[in-house]
């Protein structure tokens, strides 16, 4: 059998949201989410793979591709370009997430636990993210501590750069209704243990056609809903309330997945 041609896709943002597809007629563009309760990590790296890299563009043109080809006879294929796209984005994610996992016990503290529950480390997201590009390492912050301006601006500078950072949001145990074993913790513990719980994406303006946000703000790519917005992360949040949807609904910025050369 000939090897399929690949399908040119473009990402961008649209109304909003970050968008893969062809973007020539109605139904051959998706918003780009997360597959499952624990691939936020993946769908950022893939987000960022598919800005940067005309390669994971192409991998995924042939998969559209390659589903068509199987799907050409079917009355109406045309129209499931969105499904298959849809499936190929889910299927990559998945790979890439097991690709992460198993670097999850590579380089990183060994003595802090890291239930499977909670997705992937930041440590091996990071690992990940440096086969995109530079060398990315995992700084923790902390978002009302006397740094975190000189961490935000310092966050500013690389993506000015276009090179996108992740962020590891989380918040108190008693926001995760849904947590194991909650049920058996006193509301004080639960206030008090901060868990990190979520990834976003901090995308380079020039990358996305927009605007830079201003200072102390970044456009992010929250995966749960595959919205884009701005997000100023100086603003003060309430630790112990639920946090802004471009935060995935989290108070807390634990953590930074940065470029490790200076800035």
């Amino acid at each position: 059998m000939a090897p399929v041609a690949a399908t040119e896709l473009q990402i961008r943002v649209a109304n909003s949201r970050l968008r893969v597809g062809q973007f020539s007629q109605a139904g051959d563009a998706v918003t780009l989410t997360q597959a499952d309760a624990t691939t936020c990590g993946a769908a950022c790296l893939l987000a960022a793979r598919l800005l940067l890299e005309g390669r994971e563009r192409c991998r995924l043109g042939r998969a559209l591709a390659a589903g068509r080809a199987m799907d050409s006879g079917t009355p109406g294929a045309s129209a499931h370009t969105g499904a298959l796209l849809a499936q190929a984005l889910n299927r990559r994610q998945k790979a890439l997430q097991r690709t992460i996992n198993r670097a999850q016990g590579g380089a990183g503290p060994r003595l802090v636990p890291w239930p499977r529950a909670l997705g992937s480390t930041p440590w091996a997201v990071a690992r990940a993210m440096s086969t995109t590009t530079t060398r990315y390492h995992v700084s923790w912050v902390r978002d009302h501590g006397p740094h975190w301006q000189t961490q935000v601006e310092a966050m500013r500078r690389h993506l000015a750069r276009g090179r996108p950072v992740l962020l590891l949001t989380g918040g108190p145990l008693g926001l995760d209704r849904g947590a194991p074993g909650l049920a058996g913790l006193s509301a004080r513990v639960c206030g008090s243990l901060v868990v990190p719980r979520h990834y976003v994406l901090a995308l380079p303006w020039s990358l996305i056609g927009q605007r830079d946000p201003g200072p102390g703000a970044a456009h992010l790519y929250e995966p749960g809903s595959g919205s884009v917005r701005a997000l100023d992360l100086l603003a003060a949040r309430d630790p112990r309330s639920p946090g802004p949807r471009q935060l995935g609904g989290w108070p807390r910025i634990l953590a930074l997945l940065a470029p490790a050369e200076p800035d």
